[in-house]
């Protein structure tokens, strides 16, 4: 008897990785090199909540450093995407809690990009897409295949 549980326990776990296995899974990650900190205000073309908000300088595309977001469905890449930040020079944004909706002051910087010219699918199921800015309104996108 107890070795029956142990092989059905066994059957669960394995079907239920299996089934998961097959779901998609697309994760939009950012990242900041810049010298400043900035405020992605908009991102056009890819989903609504995949906007990273304030993002922080750091030194790498440290996985510790990363602003995500993650889709447990098929991801839709428009034909063009469009990021929109603020940038408030070296001395940034002061700490603490603003009003949900507000972006505090500072410049105004927009990129536009093609997803054919970024070499990214209409449809994304297993992927992740890394958006990292470079600093002087200069951004890196790429897609990194797998999880």
């Amino acid at each position: 008897m107890k070795h029956n549980v142990l092989i059905f326990v066994a059957m669960l776990a394995f079907l239920g990785c299996g089934k998961s296995a097959n779901l998609p899974e697309v994760t939009l990650e950012w990242f900041n090199l810049g010298t400043n900190q900035i405020w992605v205000t908009e991102a056009s073309g890819i989903p609504i909540g995949a906007s990273p908000g304030r993002l922080m300088p750091s030194l790498s595309e440290n996985q510790l450093d990363v602003s995500a977001s993650s889709f447990s469905e098929i991801v839709h890449i428009e034909e063009r995407i469009v990021i929109k930040w603020m940038d408030n020079g070296k001395q940034g944004w002061p700490g603490g809690v603003n009003p949900p909706g507000s972006v505090p002051p500072g410049v105004a910087h927009e990129a536009e990009f093609s997803r054919d010219a970024l070499g990214l699918p209409a449809k994304l199921e297993k992927n992740r897409i890394r958006f990292t800015y470079l600093g002087n309104d200069k951004w890196r996108i790429v897609r990194l295949n797998g999880n």
